[in-house]
């Protein structure tokens, strides 16, 4: 039957006697919609999450397509077949946009479970759908069935929607809370748009539909605001794509989507002739303008830091690697000469090459003690090389630390007495087992000890062992020379020396302390010193007991 009291559309879709409104909330929804989640699709097709996009778009649009049909059309039998779809399209929608925000939390397809809970959820309105519970009849006067809606039918399709805003928030939240600071934003973006979406497209047309169907209202022209939500989703896609390369797009689709938008929302002003959604439509349009320029702007920018740094990152990539490759040459053949040299000295001091006289063996054993500083700091060059690439792999284990506190003591004592030093124990009773590498650990603390019998030159060392909050704190204290606060800053560097320091130890490498902070950091510990100029230095370190 036809509604005569309506002028038959043009082309189909188009009516002068409909609200502007329609499509200026309609059509730049919906192009912008699906010309973005096509392009994603297209790009991306084997990704969930850009497919899942571009199903959201689709879905969306066939609601904007049956809307416009309803709205236009004076055949009841055609308005009647698109009506009978809306509440299946608003379904899927709120199914659809649950199963996209679970795939971008968690990178993943979701489980067969979840989506029979999906299937479930629709499943009324599925098996409804054809039937007179659906729709029972149609109004000729007013041209629309919304006196004819089942209303539990009608209930339960705008519930979903809710229980998928409800149930997006709470995956939001709790994915929020275990997030890094960059997928935070990600999800506070992605999240804003959809549930913005959710709220003003679900809304508007269950507050439009109930009261259109109490009377209140004449039509249910209420509802094309809430399209304006998918406006909002778009552009908050668009920022995605670009500043955090989500569904893997490139500037390029988003100059061509946020232009294409404004070239949309300006070709309304051809068709609008009330004042106020002409005035809208204006506001609308700068507003788009002043937001595409500045978003691609700040956009093009971004992107260009990111090549400029990923080149940088090439090229210090590739810097590392010859460094370390040069590293271990150099050491190696420098090992290899103090090595050779240090057989020959050995073999002076051992008689091989014949009787010496005392003077040539004195001057044998400085050399035997000067290759064996040089191998000893070989080998400290590459220990902190391989710590610091995390090549070193730790033997794990539970063991006592005041045992290898106690032997670390016993082999110091005979080089701190050669000195004139005095070296002390302080290790309050408790007990110390920690897990972590024995072998590791116990370089850490020779270091510490090594660094501050090097430093004293008259008084005492005093190497301290203590339980505090849970924590065991090793400690070498001394009377030595101390720090000052801008050699402070070069502490636990790699090849951080202090100029004061240089001056009492020519050998410093620099390398000693680095390679103590790099083993107390793999062992989830820390490392400081406290000092003061002219009245020694306390080195600690804290691990987990």
């Amino acid at each position: 039957m036809i509604c005569y009291l309506f002028p038959e559309p043009t082309y189909f879709l188009y009516s002068s006697d409909i609200p502007a409104l329609l499509y200026y909330a309609d059509v730049p929804a919906t192009i912008a919609a699906l010309l973005l989640s096509f392009y994603v699709f297209w790009n991306g097709r084997k990704f969930l999450l850009n497919r899942l996009l571009f199903a959201i778009a689709v879905f969306f649009s066939l609601w904007t397509l049956s809307t416009l049909i309803a709205w236009t059309n004076i055949n009841s039998d055609i308005i009647l077949f698109v009506w009978s779809f809306f509440g299946l399209i608003l379904g899927t929608i709120s199914m659809l946009c649950i199963y996209f925000i679970y795939v971008f939390l968690e990178k993943k397809e979701i489980s067969i479970k979840l989506r029979i809970i999906f299937l479930a959820l629709l499943s009324p309105i599925l098996l409804l759908t054809a039937t007179s519970f659906n729709l029972s009849g149609f109004d000729l006067t007013n041209c629309d069935a919304f006196r004819f809606e089942w209303f539990p039918l009608k209930i339960y399709s705008s519930s979903l929607s809710l229980v998928a805003m409800i149930w997006i928030l709470i995956l939001l939240i709790r994915k929020y809370k275990i997030a890094d600071s960059a997928f935070k934003k990600q999800i506070v973006l992605m999240g804003s748009g959809i549930e913005l979406f959710l709220f003003s497209f679900f809304g508007m047309e269950f507050l439009a539909s109930y009261l259109t169907r109490i009377g209140i209202f004449p039509d249910s022209q209420l509802e094309l605001y809430g399209m304006f939500g998918m406006v909002v989703f778009v552009i908050y896609v668009s920022i995605l794509m670009v500043r955090f390369s989500l569904f893997n797009i490139k500037l390029l689709a988003t100059e061509a989507l946020v232009w294409g938008l404004a070239i949309l929302i300006g070709s309304q002003f051809f068709f609008i002739k009330n004042p106020t959604n002409f005035f809208l439509n204006g506001i609308t349009f700068v507003a788009s303008i002043v937001f595409g320029y500045f978003l691609i702007k700040s956009v093009k920018k971004e992107i260009q830091q990111k090549e400029e740094l990923a080149k940088l990152n090439v090229d210090l990539s590739n810097l590392l690697t010859q460094r370390e490759s040069l590293v271990h040459l150099v050491t190696h053949k420098v090992k290899g000469s103090f090595t050779r040299s240090k057989y020959i000295f050995a073999g002076i001091l051992d008689g091989t090459f014949g009787d010496v006289n005392d003077e040539v063996k004195k001057r044998a054993q400085q050399g035997l003690d000067s290759d064996n500083g040089g191998i000893d700091t070989v080998d400290l060059v590459l220990n902190a090389a391989n710590l610091q690439k995390g090549a070193v792999k730790y033997d794990i284990k539970n063991f006592n630390l005041k045992e290898l506190v106690e032997k670390v003591i016993s082999e110091k004592e005979i080089s701190v007495e050669a000195r004139g030093l005095k070296i002390e124990k302080d290790i309050k009773e408790d007990t110390y087992n920690i897990f972590g590498d024995a072998f590791w650990l116990k370089e850490a603390l020779n270091n510490l000890v090594e660094n501050s019998i090097k430093y004293t030159k008259e008084g005492t060392i005093t190497v301290g062992l203590k339980k505090e909050n849970g924590q065991v704190l090793f400690y070498v204290k001394d009377t030595g020379i101390g720090i000052t606060e801008e050699d402070k800053k070069n502490l636990f560097t790699e090849g951080g020396r202090g100029k004061d320091s240089v001056k009492v130890n020519v050998d410093s490498t620099g390398y000693g302390l680095y390679s103590v902070k790099l083993i107390v950091e793999a062992h989830k510990g820390k490392v400081w010193v406290d000092s003061e100029v002219g009245k020694g230095s306390t080195f600690w370190i804290s691990l987990n007991a």
